[in-house]
């Protein structure tokens, strides 16, 4: 798995983990339980990783331009 992107908020990784997989491309957030029974720890960590497949890891980031030039992940 390769980590895309970073972010500090679950529910931003959690809308470009459906964008991702709504394209295909399977998307995993390692640390998405941990926030729920020991959010100190993903602080420690850095926040919430999104993770593809080594794979589908140029067709993400592709994906990724094209949400960040249509507005960003907010939109």
């Amino acid at each position: 798995m390769e980590t895309l992107v970073t972010f500090n908020d679950l529910a931003q990784a959690q809308i470009v983990k459906a964008a991702l997989e709504d394209a295909g491309i399977a998307a995993f957030i390692p640390d998405e339980l941990t926030a729920q029974n020991a959010p100190p720890f993903v602080w420690a960590g850095g926040g919430f990783r999104l993770q593809v497949p080594e794979a589908d890891a140029d067709a993400a980031r592709a994906l990724l331009a094209a949400i960040e030039r249509d507005g960003g992940y907010d939109a």
